[in-house]
């Protein structure tokens, strides 16, 4: 039972998922609750692993809405507007067996993939000011972008506890096919609307287009805290990571800090694994790009409001370990979402071991 935890424990953080409408980055370089299930705080035994993690979200929708009047409400959602998205984020992980600073050494690759088709009512006041009582939609696959983790450390604590630290580097390399995209800033009647940039985009009323990037056109750091409690079969996990990016020299755009965070508590009896997954995904800093003021024509470039987001969910979680590979399934309820999109969703989890052809460490 010792032996199947530690092998579902690659809680490797990389992964994305679609942000709001109104934020020009359109991924999250964490995969919300990618890591659920797994031991957060633990390398598994030497040898290298292949973790694929596939993530459904059938229908999600837009939070955060502006009324008639100006306002702008974080918590509501629009129901005109309908994303369907699927990811998949293969893993390669190696776990050395050599020791670095007291801690077992780990490190590990990642490409992800995606697919996003979105479905938008324009004339809406807050979504897309281009026409009336139309709709446009648009539908893109590519590959995002590329998640190093160049170090993992894990050490064993006392009393069947354990702690992993590791840094991610995302790198600004992703593509995006064509598929039925406009690739321009939104004006209309001569006037910019950067907080539709690279979403929403059209080159006029009866263009019918939008675009969605598969990836961000920013480089990404994130170091990670996993800890984990292990004992006769429970695992109670948190698997913490903060990310920061650098500016979109492009559209001169810098998206604020984000917090993540992934929890598991669950439990094993033979091969199967029962439990509770959640997550929480927060925007810690504002955005920060340049709005044209409509009436001057002069642009000021600094920390713009409605650009700080929230996330939460939790579901069930089932898994069965084959022996040597493991499945697990996880569905997410959405429980808060602002300023964001979101909804429910279901993951699967594939961990397949690769054998230790380069055993290393004396182990």
């Amino acid at each position: 039972m010792r032996r199947f935890l530690l092998a579902i424990c690659l809680s490797i953080a990389m992964g994305m998922t679609v942000k709001p409408a109104f934020a020009v980055e359109l991924w999250d370089y964490h995969l919300r609750g990618v890591n659920e299930g797994l031991a957060a705080g633990v390398l598994a035994p030497p040898g290298l692993y292949l973790i694929n993690t596939l993530i459904f979200a059938p229908s999600f929708h837009d939070y955060g809405v502006t009324d008639a009047a100006g306002a702008y409400h974080a918590a509501e959602a629009n129901s005109n507007t309908k994303i369907f998205a699927w990811i998949d984020v293969p893993v390669l992980f190696w776990s050395s067996g050599c020791k670095f600073l007291g801690g077992d050494y780990g490190a590990a690759i990642s490409e992800p993939v995606d697919y996003v088709s979105t479905r938008v009512q324009t004339g809406l006041t807050g979504i897309n000011p281009l026409g009336t009582n139309s709709e446009f939609g648009s539908a893109q696959t590519g590959a995002s972008n590329t998640t190093f983790v160049p170090i993992i450390l894990g050490w064993h604590l006392p009393c069947d506890f354990h702690v992993k630290t590791a840094l991610s580097i995302g790198a600004n390399d992703g593509t995006t096919s064509p598929g039925d995209s406009v690739a321009s800033n939104t004006k209309v009647a001569g006037i910019d609307l950067p907080g539709l940039t690279k979403v929403f985009t059209s080159t006029s009323k009866s263009d019918g287009n939008l675009y969605l990037w598969s990836s961000n056109d920013s480089w990404a750091f994130a170091p990670h805290l996993g800890i984990s409690w292990l004992h006769q079969g429970w695992n109670i996990s948190a698997d913490l990571i903060y990310t920061w990016y650098t500016k979109d020299n492009d559209t001169n755009y810098q998206s604020g800090d984000q917090f993540f965070g992934d929890y598991t508590v669950s439990y094993t009896c033979g091969r199967w694994t029962f439990g509770l997954g959640a997550q929480s995904t927060t925007q810690v800093q504002n955005d920060k790009f340049a709005v044209i003021n409509p009436l001057t024509g002069t642009s000021s470039y600094g920390s713009q409001p409605n650009t700080r987001f929230e996330n939460y969910a939790a579901g069930p979680m089932i898994g069965y370990n084959f022996g040597p590979c493991s499945l697990m399934f996880i569905y997410n309820f959405a429980l808060e979402t602002k300023n964001d999109v979101g909804g429910d969703y279901y993951a699967v989890r594939l961990v397949v071991p690769l054998g230790n052809p380069y055993p290393l460490g004396g182990r």
